[in-house]
């Protein structure tokens, strides 16, 4: 199952993370296989909740996925990349977080309490930016970059809706860009396919246990 999506399902949107990080690069598009209707009872937030903040608790499983969570991690350790986590300003800017950036009519649609934590305590430390209706995102920064994940409840067409990831990234050196075009193909073919089985996992185990999930 080929879960990539084409950019304009992204850019073709005015999501708030566009405008809010313009300096940032649009790394990869993603998308679940669902589509909601609104007679189904989902929303983001329930989707968030109920198969990716589980998938999150869960990375360093015993899949090749979760083998190269935990390589990262040593390689981390190692070369010190994760050291001052979270407390780099933004590549280019004065700025830590994306939060400074945040205007009051974004303070206004915000609702922190209702954010997904996925968080893994560790080098995968992201941090709420903010978290609308129908778009919330995250960021992590690190000695080689500054990355955002930004989930949307996006239009499919025909009064439908699909959860679609889009993750930004702000390189700190030409050695981090090189980096991550040198990781792409496992990010590709291995990380982002076995997370987003994941949480189809957990999202049809909750399904189970009472109406299935639609698809498209």
């Amino acid at each position: 199952m080929d879960f990539t999506a084409a950019a304009s399902t992204h850019t073709k949107f005015n999501w708030r993370v566009r405008s809010l990080a313009s300096d940032f690069i649009l790394e990869d598009t993603w998308e679940f296989p669902y589509e909601f209707s609104a007679k189904d009872g989902v929303d983001l937030h329930l989707f968030q909740k109920s198969a990716i903040e589980p998938m999150m608790k869960d990375i360093y499983d015993v899949s090749l996925a979760g083998m190269l969570f935990r390589v990262r991690k040593v390689v981390g350790a190692l070369f010190r990349i994760d050291n001052n986590l979270n407390n780099h300003p933004i590549p280019g800017c004065r700025e830590k977080s994306l939060r400074d950036r945040l205007q009051d009519r974004d303070l206004e649609k915000n609702t922190p309490q209702r954010a997904m934590d996925i968080s893994t305590r560790d080098y995968m430390d992201f941090r709420p930016v903010y978290t609308f209706e129908d778009e919330t995102l995250h960021e992590l920064s690190n000695s080689t970059e500054h990355a955002l994940m930004h989930y949307a409840w996006s239009p499919s067409g025909d009064g439908k809706w699909k959860v679609r990831l889009a993750v930004y990234i702000k390189y700190r050196s030409s050695f981090s860009a090189l980096y991550m075009r040198c990781i792409r193909p496992f990010r590709h073919y291995v990380v982002y396919p076995h997370i987003f089985r994941k949480c189809m996992e957990h999202w049809e185990r909750r399904s189970d246990e009472g109406a299935a999930p639609p698809c498209g």
